[in-house]
């Protein structure tokens, strides 16, 4: 089975590679020891699904999801760093490869989706403007 954990730490240096802003895992990021200054994201793991054979088989395909919270001082700048996170996740070249490499060990991304594009929250007094996507990640075991 895919260790969850090696997805969330390849997708949280995609993501703080392809936008340039720092990404938390679950919570604030920090830099130098501080919380981070917006913008910044959140990167949180959502349910596991496996298809076919039982949870420990190590040769069935699976899909995971995650939640990218882009925070920001401004809806533009929301918009901006969702932009980003998007590009990165889902870009790709003249090619058809991805802009992005999302390496987990003995696993193969073969897909990427969008689960769930929510927009930056309609609040314009908000002194903070949270911008929520969803990204869906299928994998199949290398080799």
């Amino acid at each position: 089975m895919i260790e969850r954990r090696l997805v969330t730490q390849a997708l949280q240096k995609l993501l703080a590679t392809a936008t340039g802003k720092p990404c938390g895992t679950g919570a604030l990021p920090q830099t130098d020891g501080s919380p981070a200054e917006p913008p910044y994201s959140v990167l949180r793991s959502l349910p596991l699904t496996l298809d076919g054979a039982p949870f420990s088989d190590r040769h069935e395909d699976s899909t995971t999801y995650y939640q990218v919270d882009c925070v920001a001082r401004s809806h533009a700048q929301a918009e901006w760093l969702a932009d980003r996170a998007r590009t990165g996740v889902l870009g790709r070249d003249a090619h058809g490869a991805w802009l992005h490499d999302l390496a987990v060990p003995g696993w193969a991304c073969y897909a990427r989706g969008l689960d769930l594009d929510a927009g930056p929250e309609d609040d314009p007094g908000a002194a903070i403007v949270s911008y929520v996507i969803r990204f869906q990640f299928h994998w199949t075991p290398a080799g």
